[in-house]
This record gives C-alpha cells, structure tokens and sequence, in this order.
C-alpha cells in the first residue's frame, strides 16, 4: 500500500494483494485486488473522494467498482452529502442451481442525504436522513423489484466539532 499527500488537502492512496482462494463461493480461484482512492478537503467544509477497486479472480473475470462521494457543510450546522457507487458482482445468486449463478450484474446506487448537528458539551450529535436509489439491469427485477429504492435515519454522537 502507498500512501502519497502532495498537499495538505490531497491524499492520494494505491494497494494492491494477493489472497489465496479467498471466496467459499469460487474455490480454486486466486484473487489480486487492487485499490486505489484521491481525496480532498477544503478545510472550510467541503470534502470529496473518488475511488476505484478491482477484484481479479485468477483464473476468472476481473470485478471493478467505482465510487464518489462528497460532503459540504453549507453553515456551523448543516451538511449535505451525496454518494454515486457502482459495483460489478457475479455472487448475487450463490445457488449453484439458480441459471443467474456466476452471471455478472453491475448494480449502481445513487444516495444524498442531510445532518443537523446539535452541541451536547463537549459532543456532537449530528440528526439526519438519506434517500437513494438503485440502478440495475432489469434481470434482476424478480429479485429486487423494478425500482429499488431506500432510506436511513440516523443519530451520531462526536467527540468535539
């Protein structure tokens, strides 16, 4: 793994492994993995992050997934944050009789969502919410309906600001 800040802001990561047949679900298959991520922080509020993995299945197909995020805190109390990911996956159906077993999907989810964060002394207890939506091919509507979507409420406690 390494690990390259070339500015206060900027943190730029890469890693690469090598796992011994990792997965129950494909023995006899080796895997390299690899990572890599940039990050930026303002410094007065706004944060951003992309980042790409792949997981390479020796012998087998290379599996990639992609994601962006970001946060802005708009005033002292108020954050909005937003998340874009997409994830090619072959382990959807791991019965090995269902006709969509080993067949590889990508599946994206779009996410945004809002915190209000309240001091408690010391503390931070940030209140908020997220909604997304998914995006897949429509094989899979079966399984996960025609138009997937989901929410998340949530309370979290910080030391300090």
């Amino acid at each position: 793994r390494g690990t390259l800040t070339p500015a206060p802001n900027w943190a730029l990561q890469v890693s690469h492994g090598w796992l011994k047949n990792p997965e129950d679900t494909h023995t006899g298959q080796d895997e390299a993995r690899t990572t890599a991520s940039v990050h930026y922080n303002s410094g007065n509020g706004l944060a951003v992050t992309a980042a790409f993995s792949a997981k390479n299945r020796q012998p087998g197909d290379t599996l990639t997934a992609w994601l962006a995020e970001a946060s802005w805190d708009l005033a002292d109390r108020h954050t909005l944050f937003g998340r874009f990911e997409t994830v090619a996956n072959d382990e959807l159906f791991p019965d090995h009789s269902d006709p969509l077993h080993d067949v590889k999907f990508r599946v994206s989810k779009l996410q945004a969502g809002y915190a209000y964060t309240l001091p408690v002394g010391p503390f931070g207890l940030s209140l908020g919410g997220s909604v997304a939506t998914f995006l897949k091919p429509s094989a899979l509507d079966a399984v996960y309906g025609e138009d997937p979507m989901g929410y998340t409420l949530f309370a979290k406690l910080t030391l300090g600001r």
